[in-house]
């Protein structure tokens, strides 16, 4: 009898240890799934988050593009709600330096200055510039400074250079000394373009591409910046100062008639590629889309028309 309520007693015991190991087991399944599905919540949060972000970013696009809306416009800059919103940007793209000119010794020039500006020693400035000439000319033999099918060889890329314009500025990476540059100036890529007019547009250009272009004084520029940002001091706002005489702009950057010379087939006021660029924001979170388009003339009105179209 004895030996029967022993049985019984651990029969029990195992099944109380059995019923505790099956709850926890349970625990942590829901634990788990619990966990899951919060991440999995998050993940669909963050993705509707970004969706909502690109929606907006396509619609501040679809303003900027309407013939009436100039740059600095209020509408470019609108809050449908609390942290919802779009912020577009109407620029020049000649504000950037045209890589595809750069058989222009001019431009070669003043690209080696604006490397030595952004902080690169005159020496590796020249090989980049040349180098990038020798990528986009008709033929093999090397510039000075520069590189041709025998150094890219040497280098395992025996493909290089293509002898044609660039198509994109991926592409300029792999040119010679572009290393060197990125050290510099990581935001390169913000400097230059395969798709403006290949004119220097001096209502959208940058302080350095303007002093590297004019040989003008640091000050010079800075003040001509300065009266092109308007009396808020603020880039791509309504009261932006947009020059249309030549004569003013020497007269800011102290340039003489003979100097201007030297370059005015280079430059612009009046750049025909513009660059719109519209942020849509959902809470913390930003979707970029940008436009460039070629301003035309259709019958009276001077429209935009789209040329390419991307995600930043």
């Amino acid at each position: 009898m004895k030996i029967v309520v022993s049985k019984l007693k651990r029969s029990r015991g195992m099944a109380l240890l059995l019923a505790l190991i099956a709850v926890m087991a349970l625990s942590l399944i829901a634990a788990g799934l619990y966990e899951s599905s919060q991440a999995s919540w998050e993940e669909n949060t963050l993705s509707r988050a970004r969706y909502q972000a690109g929606i907006l970013a396509e619609s501040g696009l679809s303003i900027a593009l309407h013939p009436d809306i100039e740059p600095g416009d209020v509408a470019l800059r609108h809050e449908l709600a609390p942290g919802r919103g779009w912020e577009v940007r109407i620029t020049s793209e000649g504000g950037r330096f045209p890589v595809n000119s750069m058989g222009e010794e001019r431009l070669r020039l003043a690209a080696v200055e604006m490397f030595v500006l952004w902080g690169l020693d005159a020496a590796t400035a020249s090989r980049v510039a040349d180098s990038i000439a020798d990528w986009i000319d008709s033929n093999s033999d090397p510039l000075p400074n520069g590189a041709e099918n025998t150094f890219y060889a040497g280098v395992d890329y025996p493909q290089f250079p293509p002898n044609a314009d660039i198509a994109s500025l991926e592409e300029l990476a792999f040119v010679s000394g572009m290393d060197q540059v990125e050290k510099v100036q990581p935001f390169w890529r913000d400097h230059f373009t395969v798709r403006s007019d290949a004119l220097i547009d001096f209502n959208a250009a940058s302080q350095p591409l303007i002093q590297a272009l004019t040989g003008a004084t640091a000050d010079a520029a800075a003040n001509f910046i300065a009266v092109r940002n308007g009396d808020d001091g603020i880039e791509g706002t309504v009261d932006d100062y947009t020059f249309d005489d030549s004569g003013e702009v020497q007269s800011l950057l102290g340039i003489s008639d003979g100097e201007w010379s030297e370059f005015s087939e280079f430059v612009t006021l009046a750049g025909t590629v513009k660059r719109i660029e519209s942020k849509g924001k959902v809470g913390d979170f930003t979707e970029t889309r940008v436009i460039l388009a070629e301003e035309v003339t259709e019958g009276r009105n001077t429209i935009l028309r789209p040329l390419t179209r991307f995600r930043e």
